[in-house]
């Protein structure tokens, strides 16, 4: 369990010596400077009309970084902030006089992580607001009507925020099509895969259908139609066809449309779709675990593609209260691994703040079997769980001379007739993005034309094998 300190128990009780403000009263006026250098004066948003949510919060209160990371205040500001309907106002208050700036960029030493990161609404360091509202606990949420009466009202999920702020201030009007794209990861064993986008309604109505596209630098390499349900405060996935993607590449997801029509912020229609290959490993690995001050909480598994377990590590020794043998050290595994198969590493922590308190960096760094380094995960208050699929595989790519050689087909992007720079004949396969094959020619030498202008414009993968190797090439086709 993680015990807050003597200095932070002593700051409880003080906050706790003092009287609530009463629910009802008249909130008390304030001017402000966040931490980005913008002024916020609680009347003249009260004067505009608007209803005014303040989460008191210290970076060191794990409750606070919970009710931080549920998004619910995250969502509040992208539906009923400026870019939304402009109807509220939300302000993160770090409330604890302590605490420094590197704790709220979670590199700080009496921090649950990172708060500025990903937040969208303005953040202050201003104890004196907390005082001001007398608060006698962290996380403390008001509401503000904009008649100016203060209420805490706690932290709820976005929707129950959304309905008391109706049914005790002005009802809000909210917006149409209001969807937005997040960021999301994907991890695959090899270059292909079928990449998963994930998107959120932020707006009154009810989404029915989608057109998404997929970009590769820009381009637009594929697109997906959603139809289903996605009701106010919801998240659907929607995933692609497979597709061959390039590591060095970027790619990004965009909606393009909801309900047949257009989008009300397309400021928020497009997001990073992060594509990670699995990192090239030996089958014999050595795994080294860089514990925080609790590792009696730690541990770890590394699981097959059939989903089993094939090592795992921890809890390691140390005290409920902190500290121990195995505190802010490094735990070493030797680890084999089969063959030609690929694998997924889950962090797991059993208080449910990952491994983010300590002195000393945390996480997780894998090494084949000279000591190069393989993998580096880095972690910090992850929660109860990180997991990291498709991470390693140990499948062995076949070497030939013509790969030493570095075959390419040119021109590319191409219009149509395409050639090749190897010194021996090769077969040559194009495949599309769906998997079908779409075009062969058998004994291709540097000499010879590849013809693809019966093709359809678009992104194709070129299979180049001889009798003992086959290597892969994306090509373009305009």
């Amino acid at each position: 369990m993680k015990k807050i300190t003597l200095f932070f128990a002593l700051v409880m009780l003080s906050l706790q010596s003092n009287a609530q403000i009463a629910a009802g009263s008249v909130a008390p006026d304030f001017t402000a400077t966040d931490i980005n250098g913008v002024s916020h004066h609680l009347a003249d948003y009260l004067a505009a009309g608007k209803t005014v949510i303040i989460d008191v919060s210290a970076t060191w209160c794990g409750p606070c970084w919970n009710f931080h990371n549920s998004k619910a205040l995250d969502d509040l500001y992208t539906a009923y902030g400026p870019e939304g309907s402009d109807e509220v106002v939300i302000l993160f208050v770090e409330g604890d006089a302590q605490t420094t700036s590197a704790d709220l960029n979670g590199t700080g030493t009496n921090t649950q992580g990172n708060w500025v990161a990903d937040t969208h609404y303005p953040i202050i360091d201003g104890s004196n607001i907390g005082s001001l509202y007398q608060i006698t606990y962290f996380p403390t949420v008001f509401r503000i009507c904009p008649n100016g009466l203060v209420t805490e009202m706690g932290g709820r999920t976005a929707s129950a925020i959304r309905t008391d702020l109706n049914t005790n201030c002005v009802p809000l009007i909210g917006t149409q099509n209001n969807v937005g794209a997040l960021d999301n990861s994907n991890s695959f064993c090899t270059t292909s895969g079928a990449a998963i986008a994930k998107m959120r309604n932020y707006g009154e109505n009810t989404i029915t259908s989608a057109t998404l596209n997929l970009k590769e630098n820009g381009n637009v390499v594929a697109t997906k139609n959603y139809a289903g349900s996605m009701p106010r405060f919801t998240t659907r996935s929607l995933t692609f066809d497979s597709y061959v993607f390039d590591p060095t590449a970027d790619y990004t997801v965009e909606i393009a449309s909801v309900n047949s029509n257009g989008l009300f912020n397309s400021a928020i229609t497009s997001a990073e779709m992060g594509v990670a290959l699995a990192k090239q490993a030996t089958t014999d690995i050595v795994v080294k675990v860089y514990t925080d001050n609790y590792p009696t909480e730690i541990t770890w598994n590394i699981k097959n593609s059939a989903g089993t377990i094939v090592a795992n590590g921890g809890p390691y020794v140390g005290s409920a209260n902190g500290g121990g043998a195995d505190a802010n050290t490094t735990k070493t595994h030797n680890v084999t691994l089969l063959a030609d198969d690929c694998y997924s590493i889950n962090l797991l922590d059993s208080y449910g703040d990952g491994w983010g308190l300590g002195s000393t960096p945390h996480g997780m760094e894998i090494f084949d079997n000279t000591s190069n380094s393989i993998l580096d995960i880095p972690v910090g208050a992850f929660g109860t769980a990180l997991a990291k699929p498709n991470s390693l595989t140990t499948a062995q790519l076949a070497v030939s001379s013509f790969e030493a050689n570095t075959v390419k087909l040119f021109p590319n992007p191409s219009t149509g007739l395409i050639s090749i720079n190897t010194e021996s004949a090769v077969n040559v396969s194009i495949v599309d993005v769906t998997g079908k094959v779409v075009f062969v020619a058998t004994n291709v030498t540097k000499d010879k034309n590849i013809d693809l202008s019966g093709l359809q414009k678009g992104v194709y993968l070129a299979k180049i094998s001889s009798e003992n190797a086959t290597t892969t090439e994306k090509i373009i086709l305009n």
